[in-house]
């Protein structure tokens, strides 16, 4: 890696680490205020307040890490365009491209990282904090609740959150969207790395005069207590499971905007950081013009993660056409800053 490459690169993650810190805590402290008035009406312990900031903690670093990211970027490299630094590069033969070269790079692995933990990271553990907030902030009560695993979909009459035990439980196996078989039992046990169920009735529903009693069954699937509430802010769906649906139901456009989001909100990372290198080749040495630069990519970056969670939003409700809409929306973002970018003399 060049020097200066080694720089930049420093001078940038000293900022990004910093944004990051603050825009957490300023997120904590927003949602802390939130749910104060339940903390004391429910008499919330504080281990139970600090176990549900840290499964929603995935959730808000990746719904904020295009935003981070760009505005760290704009930060660090238009405070070297205020110190003439960019300009000396520039007069050097460098461009800006090769100047942003490692960020531009981090941007692209950052946003595979934000893929992949959205995928199997984020979803998971913002139903953990939502379990939380739901039962033990609010009091609500924990019963007649559902929740699918694979092919069961699995009915509890009420949960013992401790216990981690469901009551009064129904288990219907579906193959080829038939019930095949239903199994009542009164109670599962939720263990490491499956569940027993105990006290079991089996029916077969094409005879359901023959039933089958057993004093336990044990399946091999994981199940958490957090399984049977699913937060409504997330696409409780793995990309492939989306794509499965998209295919065979008749809401395409509510799956196929999930889709759409899992797919290029981490790409937002990559459109934003090319957005701020317009507003770094606009800055000059005076420091207002610095300032009024970064608050004005700032509030361009805020209108662009707006924008697309208000198209993904409408696409859920069938408003919009979601694959088409969004992927022009992406495109036009693209195209504005490689332009401005070729407009400015890269």
């Amino acid at each position: 890696m060049k020097r200066l490459h080694r720089y930049i690169l420093y001078n940038f993650l000293s900022v990004f680490v910093f944004s990051l810190i603050f825009m957490v805590l300023l997120f904590y402290l927003s949602d802390f205020f939130g749910h104060l008035s339940s903390f004391l009406k429910n008499s919330v312990g504080v281990y139970v307040i600090a176990k549900y900031y840290f499964y929603y903690t995935p959730f808000i670093l990746y719904y904020l890490s295009p935003l981070i990211f760009a505005i760290s970027s704009l930060v660090t490299l238009g405070f070297m365009s205020m110190r003439n630094e960019i300009i000396v590069m520039r007069a050097s033969g460098i461009n800006i491209f090769e100047i942003a070269y490692p960020l531009l790079v981090l941007s692209f692995l950052f946003g595979i990282l934000m893929f992949f933990s959205n995928e199997y990271v984020v979803a998971k553990s913002l139903d953990r904090a939502y379990f939380i907030k739901k039962f033990e902030f609010d009091k609500n009560s924990a019963s007649d609740i559902w929740m699918k695993k694979g092919n069961l979909f699995i009915n509890a009459k009420s949960i013992g959150l401790k216990s981690k035990t469901a009551y009064g439980i129904k288990i219907y196996k579906v193959v080829n969207n038939d019930i095949k078989e239903v199994v009542s039992a009164k109670r599962l046990e939720m263990k490491k790395d499956g569940v027993l169920i105990n006290d079991a009735e089996i029916v077969n529903v094409k005879n359901p005069a023959v039933k089958q009693k057993k004093k336990s069954i044990y399946l091999k699937i994981k199940v958490r207590e957090s399984d049977f509430v699913k937060s409504p802010q997330r696409s409780d769906y793995t990309l492939k499971e989306v794509w499965n649906s998209m295919k065979k139901v008749k809401n395409r456009r509510f799956y196929a905007s999930i889709f759409m989001s899992k797919l290029f909100y981490p790409l937002s990372t990559i459109i934003l950081t090319l957005l701020s290198l317009v507003f770094v080749l606009k800055t000059t040495p005076r420091k207002s013009d610095f300032v009024k630069n970064v608050f004005l990519g700032a509030i361009s970056f805020i209108i662009y993660v707006g924008i697309f969670e208000l198209l993904v939003s409408m696409g859920k409700m069938s408003m919009i056409q979601p694959v088409l809409t969004i992927a022009l929306f992406m495109l036009l973002w693209l195209v504005f800053s490689v332009y401005n970018l070729l407009k400015l003399g890269v």
